[in-house]
């Protein structure tokens, strides 16, 4: 599947990377953590982020014998 094909499964906003640091950028929604203040933070990533999740997920099934699908980071 090409970078194209996997970054086209999600939805993308403009905000900021939670992994890179990179401000408005497109980012879609991963996941969010609440501290145990109860302060609630949303976790997105840019596509450059959101590849190299996506390819560290595809490295691990392919270790495990797992199959692989792209697009559900956050899931």
């Amino acid at each position: 599947m090409t970078p194209d094909a996997i970054l086209a499964l999600y939805p993308w906003a403009l905000g900021t990377c939670f992994r890179c640091g990179e401000a408005d950028v497109f980012v879609t929604h991963l996941d969010a953590i609440t501290t145990p203040h109860g302060e609630r933070y949303e976790l997105s990533a840019c596509g450059c982020c959101v590849l190299m999740l996506e390819n560290e997920r595809r490295r691990y099934a392919g270790r495990r014998g797992l199959d692989y699908r792209p697009g559900s980071l956050g899931s």
